[in-house]
């Protein structure tokens, strides 16, 4: 599980800028306090409901809820995520 916690702190950080070009982290410590909950601010910021946000992923609900609780998040949906927040891919992009 800690492989996949680690696609998703990337991802939320990359987002927020907190990742350079070299793949370090800018700010370690803000990134390593609360990515779940950081994942969350950016689903909201988007004002889309659990449902619609992880559905795109193929995930469920209430599997997105724990998700953003803490829960790891299995790595083929972590790069999905990443690859999202970072622009990568756009809702076209996936069949959710």
């Amino acid at each position: 599980m800690a492989q996949d916690f680690n696609y998703q702190t990337t991802a939320v950080a990359e987002q927020r800028g907190e990742i350079d070009h070299d793949g370090g982290a800018a700010h370690a410590g803000t990134i390593a306090s609360t990515p779940h909950s950081e994942l969350k601010r950016f689903r909201i910021s988007k004002r889309e409901s659990q449902e619609k946000f992880w559905g795109r992923f193929g995930v469920t609900q209430s599997s997105g809820s724990r998700f953003e609780t803490g829960l790891g998040i299995p790595a083929p949906v972590a790069i999905l995520v990443k690859l999202y927040v970072k622009g990568k891919l756009s809702d076209g992009d996936l069949p959710g």
